[in-house]
């Protein structure tokens, strides 16, 4: 490992370990995942902020006119890079909830954090159950808090978009809420996946789409919504730079 990336670990952890018992105090003191949303937003721009400007990462969008802040969408994003999560929820105006897999809840403080400022945990071993819980938690959601979720369910290794897992779509057709597909270009120069986690100076950036309406959608729908989905967020899809 280069001594570049020890110290950008090294700053990290301190960032970390400085923001997040903080951040995670004040999620407890908030009752309900509508109010823990709106808090998590300011709380997660102000630590991509410091590290993102320790580690010379500009976040640029475009589209963001394209959606009406004070709605609720289901936003879906292309995943290639560790440093995709925080990019989005620095363009995004709308409070956010990640879905995100047990299995990171289990990271101790990083875990707490995503728990208390109510970040959604999905269990992937029992699908059906898993969207039924996970409509009627989102339903209970109010306001413009809106949902973000990577349907390829992992990081693409050599940039190219993986297979869209259905359950996001599920999701949105049970919820009624539209889905904004979300394009990131970028990120995977800046922090390239399977390496040491080192980052390099650069620009990320976000093409946001107009929403897809899912009104009167069923499931016989889903496989259109994929490919409409699929179209935006592959790199060769409409707006490409």
């Amino acid at each position: 490992m280069r001594p570049k990336t020890v110290l950008q670990w090294i700053f990290a952890g301190a960032v970390t370990g400085i923001l997040f018992p903080p951040f995670i105090l004040l999620g407890f003191t908030r009752k309900g995942l509508t109010s823990k949303g709106r808090l998590c937003r300011p709380l997660a721009n102000l630590y991509t902020k410091v590290l993102y400007g320790a580690f010379r990462v500009r976040v640029v969008h475009r589209g963001i006119e394209q959606i009406d802040p004070q709605r609720p969408y289901v936003f879906m994003a292309n995943h290639t890079s560790i440093a995709d999560p925080l990019a989005v929820a620095l363009a995004i105006p709308q409070p956010f909830h990640f879905i995100f897999k047990k299995e990171l809840a289990r990271i101790p403080v990083f875990g707490w954090a995503l728990l208390s400022l109510g970040q959604i945990m999905v269990d992937r071993e029992n699908t059906e159950q898993a969207r039924a819980s996970l409509a009627g938690t989102i339903s209970g959601l109010s306001g413009n808090n809106s949902i973000i979720i990577f349907p390829e369910g992992w990081v693409s290794h050599d940039g190219r978009l993986l297979p869209l897992k259905k359950g996001g779509f599920h999701l949105a057709i049970r919820t009624g809420l539209p889905i904004v597909p979300v394009r990131i270009e970028g990120a995977r120069e800046v922090c390239p996946p399977g390496g040491s986690g080192h980052f390099n100076k650069g620009v990320i950036s976000i093409q946001v789409f107009p929403p897809l309406p899912v009104c009167g959608k069923t499931e016989t729908d889903i496989p259109d919504l994929v490919e409409k989905v699929r179209a935006c967020l592959t790199l060769e899809g409409p707006g490409s730079s």
